[in-house]
């Protein structure tokens, strides 16, 4: 699904721009049915592209035809994302969902799961585009990319207080048991769960049981590469209260049953590859 990738993690943008990176997509037929991360993104497709489909989980019917040459942005995955590429050459941003409303001024929650074309957002990509398109290196544009977000950040007067919180949440995830997360950051928050829960949607585009979901449905794809655990495993490794609940919580997020994930033919764990598109 991507080929000649290149990447590039800004270290003025730590926290809020996870890497920039440039591939080519597709050069198949087939549909790609990706994974989602939970990061929200923007793809500049560069000259030449030819996309037949590419959407998110809620856009409308009208919403997923072919794309071409502008801008996308995706809101805070917690479903798949479509691609159906023939030739395209793309450089993507993926971001913490944190950035729809640091860098755009856009809830979280308003591009939740979904497709946006770049004149509902507060920034003129189509013009980062044509600039991207006329620099003649994957450095350059991901240098102008950097100073650009940069830019906007720092047009900010203050950084708000959920977004120095939600930092502290990827600290809890990475260094403690993810799965009592929200607990933990209600409780050191001193704010009821129903505020924490507002802001979780500005900032995160989901509750925070949701995006703490996200995070075991994260962990059970990457237990799963390991062919000596059988689902079961899985499922009691990544703290699902049984088979039936860790059936129902990952088809929520991926679209498929686990046994069905397992034996499709993908690349790496989030690229899927279909003959037809899943139901």
């Amino acid at each position: 699904m991507f080929d000649d990738l290149q990447t590039y993690v800004p270290p003025s943008l730590g926290g809020i721009v996870d890497v920039i990176a440039e591939a080519r997509l597709g050069d198949s037929s087939k549909p790609a049915w990706i994974m989602p991360t939970g990061t929200i993104e923007i793809v500049f497709f560069l000259d030449g592209a030819r996309v037949e489909g590419f959407y998110m989980g809620d856009d409308a019917a009208s919403e997923r035809g072919s794309r071409s040459t502008f801008s996308l942005l995706f809101g805070a995955q917690t479903k798949p994302q479509v691609v159906i590429a023939p030739k395209a050459r793309a450089v993507i941003v993926m971001m913490s969902p944190i950035a729809a409303k640091m860098l755009f001024g856009i809830p979280a929650f308003e591009v939740h799961n979904r497709t946006i074309e770049p004149t509902m957002i507060h920034g003129d990509l189509a013009m980062i585009e044509d600039k991207l398109n006329s620099l003649p290196s994957f450095s350059e544009r991901a240098g102008f990319l950097e100073s650009y977000l940069l830019q906007r950040l720092r047009a900010q007067s203050e950084i708000p207080p959920f977004v120095s919180f939600t930092r502290h949440g990827q600290h809890v995830l990475r260094e403690a048991d993810p799965f009592w997360m929200t607990k933990t950051l209600i409780d050191q928050s001193g704010y009821s769960s129903v505020h924490m829960n507002r802001l979780a949607k500005i900032w995160l585009g989901t509750t925070l049981n949701r995006y703490e979901a996200l995070f075991r449905f994260r962990d059970a794809l990457g237990r799963m590469q390991a062919p000596e655990l059988n689902l079961a495993e899985v499922a009691a490794e990544c703290g699902y209260h049984d088979q039936s609940h860790f059936t129902h919580s990952f088809k929520e997020f991926s679209g498929l049953t686990p046994s069905a994930y397992r034996a499709a033919s993908k690349v790496g764990i989030d690229t899927l590859f279909f003959e037809k598109l899943p139901a």
